[in-house]
């Protein structure tokens, strides 16, 4: 047992490897127990700050990469949506 494991067993009563596997036991229990609505809403959130926080470049290469052929469209449209005078906010978009 290296030094890590022998720290962390003697705080926590389990290895690092054990410890990983008690993470990843307890994202697995959450999400089955998730509903549809919530792994969507959470996914969302997830999404849009990882958006967020991303360098535009890096942003607008992504963006490129998922429409492909269909990101000029894409752009376009959203061109017109903002410039409309009805529109959701984003909030209520879920």
């Amino acid at each position: 047992m290296n030094q890590n494991d022998k720290n962390k067993f003697e705080k926590f009563g389990m290895t690092h490897n054990q410890l990983q596997e008690l993470r990843s036991f307890l994202v697995e229990r959450i999400v089955d127990n998730m509903s549809t609505k919530d792994l969507v809403e959470y996914v969302t959130n997830d999404l849009d700050q990882y958006y967020e926080n991303m360098p535009d470049v890096e942003f607008i290469d992504e963006a490129k990469n998922y429409w492909d052929d269909g990101y000029d469209d894409v752009v376009e449209e959203i061109k017109e949506y903002t410039d409309c005078d009805f529109k959701k906010p984003i909030g209520d978009r879920i």
